[in-house]
């Protein structure tokens, strides 16, 4: 079995809407076990409504408050301990959970693994991997999409190494092409120059600098031919804003945006799937945390949001995620320590 922490207290979410989900995730995962961090209320009645019993996949634990948006979010994550999102992080952490979802905004829930989970060995940020699917699935996977600002090459390397690695388990890729988000040649940053040349030696398949297009033209030549990226890595300050783009690119022109299907498919938790697309995943961190919606800000509202990231939550953990980006980190180290002179 596989069980699965979903902290359903997010500022203006609409619980029956998830709740009304409910039922078809379960069918959909006979192996998928939910302890749902409500609010204290009538949530056993509304399930049994829905024809869910408490008890035997689905468990109610309650929390007392979630943890709105803003720039006091991190903050009040350290400081809420009684927080939805800081309830089904401890479930995770304690075992009694093997993964964890949650409605709170993205910089609660990783500042919540974080502080829960503890960053993997090798890792000195935790990054926000976002997959971008503008009508072509699997999508690509950015990363860092929103986690972590003044990075160094070093952290983009991390972020490369995780977001690869994400991407082999979540869409079955063999090797992942992996491209730096950069701006046109005539404007080179330090950093990125920097990190270009380090990640050409990290074992990855990278293919080399690219720019915003390469996230949403997937009609380019060098994706038909098979040379564009799986996997842009990027900074989270930078991740960010080209996620706030392609939410604004899609409320402005939404034909321009080609829908994929959002309808609960029984073979939904299998990798290729094609409601994978939803969730924002931590990386970095020493347990599996999502936090559920469309980052492009598509039709993926919370009643197809909560089951999509239930699906990315169960295929990763089964997938061995954490222990892939442990063991390439542990490359990482061993680069390291090897440029400093030490013994391995």
């Amino acid at each position: 079995m596989t069980r699965v922490a979903v902290d359903l207290l997010g500022e203006g979410v609409p619980p029956e809407s998830v709740l009304d989900a409910l039922p078809a995730a379960l069918d959909a995962d006979p192996e998928l076990v939910v302890t749902l961090v409500v609010p204290p209320g009538p949530t056993a009645e509304d399930l049994a409504g829905r024809g869910i019993v408490t008890g035997d996949r689905v468990h109610l634990v309650t929390a007392a408050r979630g943890i709105p948006a803003g720039a006091d979010a991190v903050r009040d994550v350290r400081a809420r301990r009684d927080s939805g999102v800081r309830v089904a992080a401890r479930l995770v952490r304690d075992g009694r959970a093997d993964a964890m979802v949650s409605v709170a905004p993205p910089e609660a829930v990783a500042a919540a693994a974080l502080f829960t989970f503890g960053l993997l060995p090798g890792a000195t940020r935790a990054s926000l991997a976002a997959v971008v699917d503008v009508g072509h699935p699997p999508g690509i996977v950015l990363c860092d999409a929103g986690g972590s600002v003044d990075v160094a090459a070093d952290d983009l390397a991390q972020f490369a190494l995780a977001g690869a690695a994400y991407a082999r388990v979540r869409a079955g890729c063999g090797e992942p092409r992996v491209g730096l988000l950069a701006a046109r040649p005539a404007l080179p940053d330090t950093m990125r120059r920097a990190a270009h040349g380090l990640l050409g030696t990290l074992g990855v398949d990278y293919v080399g600098q690219v720019d915003a297009g390469a996230l949403v033209d997937t009609g380019h030549a060098g994706a038909a031919a098979g040379k564009g990226p799986d996997v842009v890595v990027t900074d989270g300050f930078t991740g960010d804003v080209v996620l706030a783009c392609l939410r604004a690119a899609r409320r402005a022109a939404p034909t321009a945006f080609p829908e994929t299907p959002t309808g609960l498919d029984p073979a939904w938790r299998s990798p290729a799937g094609p409601d994978l697309q939803g969730g924002t995943i931590v990386l970095g961190v020493d347990g599996v945390a999502v936090r559920a919606g469309d980052p492009v800000g598509g039709p993926d509202d919370l009643s197809t949001g909560i089951p999509a990231a239930l699906a990315t939550a169960a295929t990763v953990w089964r997938g061995g995620l954490v222990a892939q980006i442990r063991a390439e980190l542990a490359r990482l180290i061993a680069r390291r320590r090897a440029i400093a002179g030490l013994s391995l």
